[in-house]
């Protein structure tokens, strides 16, 4: 059992994921595979459709392409007949967890308000734009990396590794690969040319992953990470350096 306390996992995250085998494992790995090959397709979309390339445009694109990624992953927990609670949808410490994001949303909001200032930044004004980037960055960011990383992905990993810590790295580290081929794309980079300018950034995504994975794992439940995770996007966009 010591090795099953990985960033202080809760008792009742540790029971669901001990139930999870070799088809778990499998699956979670085909859910990875179709969102990296969709990541590259969405990126090969944004550079032939540049002329088009506006708000509107992005925000039903990437729409389209993330709800297809969180469809799936309610597929495979049918097909394995789990409940929705291996996903993150745990009700036991949901109150905890949404306090916990709420705190973790005011500290970031301040931090990035406090960054604006010293750094003489402005900030988006257009409210029809704030207002799709909210539901952009909440939904099709947020909640659907959280969902497949953390909520299915990270949760099957953990559970079918005997070494807990290996599974939360490696995770990480496909969280952080997942973004390649869309930017590397949007960019017009090879895959090795990316990796070499961008690897600081890659860095900081595995380590991103693993302070979600905490909150995740602390309460069971995507609530705080979700919020977290959008609450970050959202002010590296709004603020604008």
């Amino acid at each position: 059992m010591e090795n099953s306390i990985a960033l202080g996992v809760n008792a009742q995250y540790i029971q669901q994921t001990e139930e999870y085998n070799k088809i778990d494992a499998l699956l979670a790995f085909i859910l990875y595979i179709f969102v990296t090959l969709g990541c590259l397709l969405l990126g090969k979309l944004f550079v032939w459709n540049n002329l088009i390339l506006t708000e509107t445009y992005i925000f039903y694109t990437t729409g389209a392409f993330s709800l297809s990624c969180i469809g799936i992953a309610f597929l495979f927990c049918l097909f394995r007949k789990q409940k929705l609670a291996t996903m993150g949808f745990n009700m036991d410490q949901a109150k905890k967890s949404l306090v916990m994001g709420m705190f973790l949303f005011a500290v970031t909001v301040v931090l990035g308000g406090i960054w604006a200032v010293l750094t003489g930044s402005t900030i988006q004004t257009d409210i029809k734009v704030i207002a799709m980037r909210i539901i952009y960055f909440q939904i099709f960011i947020g909640f659907y990396e959280e969902l497949v990383f953390r909520g299915y992905i990270g949760t099957r990993l953990y559970g079918y590794f005997s070494n807990k810590q290996i599974s939360i790295v490696i995770t990480g580290i496909m969280f952080s690969l997942m973004h390649v081929p869309f930017h590397m794309t949007v960019a017009q980079m090879g895959f090795i040319e990316y990796i070499l300018m961008h690897w600081i950034n890659l860095v900081f995504l595995v380590i991103f992953h693993c302070g979600f994975q905490w909150l995740y794992s602390k309460y069971n439940s995507i609530i705080a990470p979700t919020i977290l995770h959008f609450i970050i996007d959202f002010i590296q966009w709004f603020i604008i350096a």
